[in-house]
């Protein structure tokens, strides 16, 4: 099976992609399927997740690997709300703009 997580692609696509492709494949043993997913994953707590907690059946690795894809999920959201600016305030047209020299004298305040 030569199935390996791409780096840019998120779990959930992968272990969509490793069910497609692991439902072709004839007498599949347990074994055989976790190990390749835990050496093709690249999410590094799934991977221990999967050595720890051995899977029976297919469902069970599939509903294994759902806590991960929330993870991964929920720190992609977070994520990208930190990257936002950090300030929702409306500007109305007209305000002015907070001065960063606020204590410094400048010439129109000398004279």
């Amino acid at each position: 099976m030569q199935l390996t997580q791409d780096k840019d692609e998120l779990l959930k696509d992968f272990i969509a992609r490793f069910n497609r492709v692991t439902l072709g494949i004839k007498e599949l043993h347990m074994s055989t399927a976790v190990t390749a997913m835990m050496s093709r994953t690249r999410n590094r707590h799934f991977k221990m997740s999967l050595s720890k907690n051995l899977s029976n059946t297919m469902h069970e690795l599939l509903r294994n690997g759902e806590k991960y894809m929330d993870a991964e999920e929920a720190y992609l959201i977070t994520k990208g709300m930190k990257d936002e600016p950090k300030s929702n305030k409306r500007k109305i047209p007209g305000e002015l703009e907070p001065q960063n020299n606020r204590g410094r004298l400048t010439q129109d305040k000398m004279k």
